[in-house]
């Protein structure tokens, strides 16, 4: 049974390594949205801006964190990328890291 304990160290699992990669990159990276769960997952998403704009953002947190982005097209253009990443926190506990983007490459 998953008490709401364990919902917490996980947590926290996941902000300790979000806390490290941050810190750790470099100061001309340009700031993402994270999402922060209790299962030990974080995902990283391109703010709003330009297609290209949110592209290079996501595109240069995954060189960074050494992910490789898959690009998956859909219909009407759509374009997702996805990619991820496994980080251990202090705790020992074992945190995905995921990156996501879904646009349109003629977004404005």
């Amino acid at each position: 049974m998953i008490t709401s304990a364990d919902l917490r160290r996980w947590q926290y699992a996941a902000i300790n390594v979000l806390t490290t990669i941050t810190d750790d990159a470099p100061p001309d990276l340009s700031p993402i949205d994270w999402r922060v769960a209790t299962t030990a997952r974080l995902q990283g998403e391109a703010p709003s801006g330009t297609h290209t704009e949110r592209l290079t953002a996501i595109t240069e947190w995954a060189d960074h964190l050494g992910i490789e982005l898959t690009a998956r097209p859909g219909g009407d253009g759509e374009v997702t990328y996805h990619g991820r990443t496994e980080r251990t926190a202090k705790n020992g506990k074992s945190v995905t890291v995921s990156l996501y983007l879904r646009s349109w490459p003629d977004e404005s």
